[in-house]
């Protein structure tokens, strides 16, 4: 699938087939998109744990279950519990280990250069005791990092890529933990549902998002960012913007799915990402 159309087919599926397993080579792809994406100072902030529907007992999946994911936990066969690792930083520093900028890999690469500073005493003398160290005594930090949420974006898009549909949604971070047994110093970013859609690929249409021009701005939040019609028309053929929801559909699509697949019916459709 190309990158646009990837990233225009994003949705939030609901309805998964529970019967149709996921190859695994399915789950390493993404995993290694994962593994692929861009992270500070080359650390692994990021974990993810995978686990298999089949493989946990229904207490275990009423565990990991909040409002916003019971029916998920039910019908996708794969989910991938996303993580950012407190203390990363703290082992990257004491440890040294490769492939870490503390440990001066990077410099030694050629990844970062003379020419914009960098170099192993640059790196022992400077990045070191003044970006690295510092609140290390602090221990590990609650919060997030945006490097486990650009991992996942990027497995995301290559679960798309394979065929698959995806939705994220949060979980049970104590019941997770006893289910899991995750170390106390992995703080939980999200799930990520994993399978083959049992609804349709275009599931409820391209999800509503803000006006662009109140997101987006040049110089000032003054001065938005105007779009250029051409352009939008030309991403619009190459399928970044695709049919916008609702498609008319859906409302007897998502009954018949939840009769089919034994979840709860009504007149509202869960949704949004």
């Amino acid at each position: 699938m190309e990158f646009k159309k990837a990233v225009g087919g994003v949705r939030t599926y609901q309805y998964f087939e529970p019967w149709h397993p996921v190859e695994r080579g399915k789950v390493q792809t993404i995993l290694e998109a994962g593994r692929l994406a861009s992270r500070a100072v080359n650390t692994a902030f990021s974990k993810a744990i995978v686990a298999y529907r089949d493989s946990l007992s229904v207490e275990e999946r009423e565990l990991f279950k909040t409002p916003l994911s019971a029916a998920l936990f039910d019908v996708a066969p794969v989910v991938i519990f996303w993580y950012y690792d407190m203390d990363a930083r703290r082992q990257a520093v004491e440890e040294k280990k490769w492939p870490t900028v503390a440990s001066g890999t990077l410099v030694g690469i050629g990844a970062l250069g003379p020419p914009h500073g960098w170099s192993h005493r640059y790196v022992q003398q400077v990045v070191l005791p003044e970006v690295l160290t510092p609140g290390l005594e602090a221990g590990p930090q609650r919060g997030g990092n945006p490097d486990a949420g650009v991992g996942m974006a990027q497995g995301l898009l290559a679960a798309l890529d394979e065929g698959l549909a995806v939705c994220l949604a949060p979980f049970d971070e104590e019941g997770a933990r006893k289910v899991l047994r995750t170390p106390e110093t992995w703080e939980p970013v999200t799930a990520m549902f994993v399978g083959y859609p049992a609804e349709s690929v275009e599931a409820a249409g391209q999800e509503p998002r803000p006006d662009f021009e109140s997101m987006f701005f040049e110089q000032s939040p003054d001065q938005p960012f105007v779009r250029d019609d051409a352009v939008t028309a030309r991403l619009r053929e190459q399928g970044l913007i695709q049919r916008a929801a609702p498609v008319p559909w859906r409302r007897p699509e998502a009954r018949a799915l939840s009769r089919m697949l034994e979840l709860p019916t009504g007149d509202d459709v869960a949704g949004g990402n």
